[in-house]
């Protein structure tokens, strides 16, 4: 069977669409970035979208490779769950392979599983981001996961789903609906995330968002910092003693790392922001293994 050259890699969201084009060398050397998310593409016609974002990086005989929830059911190809522990180089040997117009193959890389949790995506975040031999990773979002990578091998993960629930609370319920403001508030995050690593009744816990500013315990303005504060300090507190004590590495937006960064700091537990671009760095070393 003939080798596949990827040279173009497309990390594919809901929401989003990101894609490089990787030169002779495996760098990459361009990036193109557009709101054509799987949600917004009409009739399932992908490969259509694709070709319009990423056709004039693409020759006969060329292949790409894609990640994200383009694999999902949802998606353009549905692709297998590799269960764990899983190597992370051996992604791209378990992709599913797609032919497409002009002689390009596409090379939909499969998920990862525990026996009762998922990921599609963060996996090649964490191929690219890990730069020791044991790890946590934490990537925060909607559906925060944590990671634990040794010597290149995904063991074991878990989703906490914190971003979801907090933005339920401030949008449609009694416990966030007197927050006034949404202007950070230091001090109501900082003792949100005491509060919240140091109970074990959250659920409870949630309710002193309110009653504290109807009792005068916190004001209005703060409930917003407070809450997020509260789920994150909890996250880490349910989290953090699920996995060996190694340095915790933080992967995402850019806010939203600064708040985990934050958070961590208050509870004096070691952690750093990755510095690279994760899901281009997981392409280029899937893209490197592939040309050796």
């Amino acid at each position: 069977m003939k080798a596949l050259n990827p040279v173009v890699a497309v990390d594919w969201g809901s929401s989003s669409f990101r894609a490089y084009r990787f030169d002779s060398t495996a760098e990459p050397v361009e990036k193109v970035e557009a709101p054509a998310g799987i949600k917004t593409v009409s009739n399932g016609d992908f490969e259509a979208v694709l070709f319009e974002h990423t056709g004039h990086w693409l020759h006969d005989g060329d292949a790409v490779l894609l990640s994200g929830m383009i694999t999902s059911r949802n998606g353009w190809v549905e692709t297998p769950y590799l269960e764990c522990p899983v190597p992370l180089l051996h992604l791209a040997e378990k992709s599913v392979h797609k032919p497409l117009a002009g002689g390009i193959t596409a090379m939909f890389l499969p998920g990862v599983c525990t026996h009762n949790d998922v990921m599609r995506g963060e996996e090649l975040q964490l191929y690219g981001a890990i730069n020791s031999d044991e790890q946590i990773v934490v990537l925060p979002g909607t559906h925060s996961k944590w990671a634990y990578v040794k010597s290149g091998v995904l063991e074991k993960f878990h989703t906490v789903v914190t971003g979801e629930l907090f933005d339920l609370l401030i949008n449609n319920s009694l416990v966030g609906g007197l927050a006034s403001s949404t202007t950070r508030s230091e001090s109501g995050f900082a003792k949100g995330v005491h509060d919240g690593f140091g109970t074990a009744a959250i659920i409870s816990q949630l309710f002193t968002a309110r009653a504290g500013v109807l009792l005068g315990h916190l004001d209005a303005r703060e409930v917003h910092s407070y809450l997020s504060g509260l789920l994150i300090g909890n996250e880490i507190r349910e989290s953090a003693g699920m996995y060996p004590d190694v340095p915790v590495l933080l992967i995402g937006a850019e806010s939203l790392v600064a708040d985990y960064q934050t958070a961590f700091n208050l509870l004096e537990i070691m952690a750093k922001p990755n510095q690279c671009d994760a899901a281009a760095s997981g392409f280029q070393k899937l893209i490197e293994q592939s040309r050796q």
